[in-house]
């Protein structure tokens, strides 16, 4: 007998001891008391690692003038909480910007623009009374309309609108979208 088939019938003893081994282990963890995601009696796996169900707040109601060319490029939706997103929409037109965002927080809208003064008020939907404020940002004018809609939980109730580079007869026009 050769030596090298020697080695041949320790491989393959080994291999047997070896499957001996696993086939019992096998066994054994199928009978363990942790449920496995097909079986009847487990929760579905699944339902833990989707994301959980989101909610938008509702967005600030304006048509924008069809007299004027404006072009919508962007619309975010803002993450207020793992399950609330606030949204923020952008419209340019011919030198100017309109924003509109719906959820937040007053300060924080109003903190970039030190020298917002309000000019007047206006009803809205709803009945809100929104504050009209103007200023400006960069040498650009600015006009901010701010309210709360006491019909939506914080901070869904901030609604504003911002229109910035528009000389007041736009600014006019543009507001007579605003409901």
């Amino acid at each position: 007998m050769s030596r090298r088939s020697g080695i041949g019938r320790l491989e393959r003893r080994l291999a047997l001891v070896g499957a001996a081994l696993v086939v019992p282990a096998v066994a054994l963890t199928g009978c363990s008391a942790t449920p496995t995601p097909g079986d009847a009696d487990s929760p579905r796996a699944d339902t833990s690692t989707r994301p959980a169900a989101k909610s938008t707040c509702p967005d600030v109601l304006w048509d924008p003038p069809p007299s004027l060319q404006l072009e919508q490029i962007s619309r975010e939706l803002v993450p207020w909480s793992p399950t609330l997103l606030g949204v923020d929409t952008t419209w340019r037109g011919d030198g100017f910007t309109v924003e509109t965002v719906s959820g937040g927080y007053m300060d924080e809208l109003t903190e970039p623009y030190d020298d917002l003064q309000q000019t007047g008020t206006r009803s809205l939907q709803g009945d809100p009374e929104a504050a009209i404020l103007h200023g400006s940002f960069q040498g650009s004018p600015v006009l901010m309309v701010l309210w709360r809609d006491s019909s939506q939980a914080v901070p869904c109730d901030v609604h504003a609108f911002l229109v910035q580079g528009a000389d007041a007869d736009t600014e006019d026009l543009l507001l007579q979208g605003l409901r």
